[in-house]
């Protein structure tokens, strides 16, 4: 496989079950990360009619990368606000690539698309958001010139 060999296009419809699928892969993934990740059906769906939803809502944009007609990843995203800075930009929400097919420049790929919508859209910057302990995800987007920008903590509450 090479990354000529995949194709990133718009979803579409026919894309749901494949969504869902990958939506449950990036949970399983996060698991590492944070205990809270939940990686069934259930919450996949829950999630993905979601996220369309807000796409929906927002001008936004949900981007899937096929390899041989399958999917193999996706990335979501849609412009939001900064009222800090009152100004706005792309919010990728999402971006995952299959367990079988990381590390081979398909990430990449699907963020530059993103980057491209964007400034489609009149944009001029980018968001991501990486959980606490993903070295490799975040070294990707470093790579692809994205700094740190806000750090958000949580802390669970006793009962």
């Amino acid at each position: 496989m090479s990354v000529t060999d995949i194709v990133i296009r718009t979803s579409i419809a026919a894309d749901l079950e494949s969504l869902m699928a990958l939506m449950i892969e990036l949970q399983e993934f996060e698991q590492q990360f944070t205990e809270r990740a939940v990686a069934d059906r259930e919450f996949a769906v829950w999630y993905i009619e979601r996220l369309l939803r807000v796409i929906d809502e927002n001008d936004g944009l949900l981007l899937v990368a096929t390899l041989n007609g399958a999917s193999c990843g996706f990335a979501a995203g849609f412009p939001d606000q900064e009222p800090e800075l009152r100004d706005r930009y792309f919010l990728i929400a999402e971006l995952v690539v299959t367990r079988g097919q990381r590390g081979r420049g398909i990430g990449r790929r699907l963020m530059l698309a993103m980057e491209d919508a964007a400034r489609a859209r009149g944009l001029k910057r980018m968001g991501i958001g990486v959980l606490a302990g993903s070295d490799r995800v975040h070294r990707l987007y470093t790579a692809l010139g994205y700094r740190d920008y806000a750090i958000s903590l949580r802390k669970e509450l006793p009962s």
